[in-house]
């Protein structure tokens, strides 16, 4: 007779996490594809003045400024459809390598982190959010861990 390991809550559904996660980063590139920023002060105390103005100012300047917005926009949305394909198909099913990949997600995190320091006052306002993304996704790989190495 073999015992069949019964996955604890945790280890069965930290999937969702990620999966949750990506959804989110996914919702939230998709306005910056279309040139639409939800946070426009940033810009204004980069440059001094709205978004608008800075357009009308020098257009040449905007247009490179618009092109990477719009591109991590793109970006977020391909992170984030990659994560919840991850999360819901092969570490759902407990595929070790998948657990690997998805320490991208921390790390994405903590870059974006990292970048909101370097500019100060003005992205500091992402840190409350970047770090609680940070703890979820870091739970997420330690909670079912033993699904992933057993003794």
């Amino acid at each position: 007779m073999t015992l069949q390991k019964v996955d604890k809550v945790y280890e069965k559904y930290a999937w969702v996490i990620f999966t949750v996660i990506g959804l989110l980063v996914f919702v939230g590139g998709a306005p910056h594809t279309l040139g639409n920023n939800s946070n426009p002060d940033v810009v204004e105390s980069f440059v001094g003045m709205t978004t608008s103005e800075f357009k009308a100012s020098n257009q040449n300047f905007y247009d490179v400024y618009d092109y990477y917005f719009r591109g991590g926009g793109w970006s977020d949305m391909g992170f984030g459809f990659f994560v919840i394909v991850i999360s819901a198909t092969l570490y759902r099913k407990g595929d070790r390598f998948a657990w690997y990949i998805l320490w991208s997600v921390p790390v994405f995190f903590l870059g974006h982190a990292v970048i909101a320091l370097n500019f100060g006052q003005p992205t500091s306002l992402f840190i409350p959010f970047l770090t609680v993304f940070v703890v979820l996704s870091l739970l997420g790989l330690v909670l079912p861990v033993r699904k992933y190495f057993p003794k």
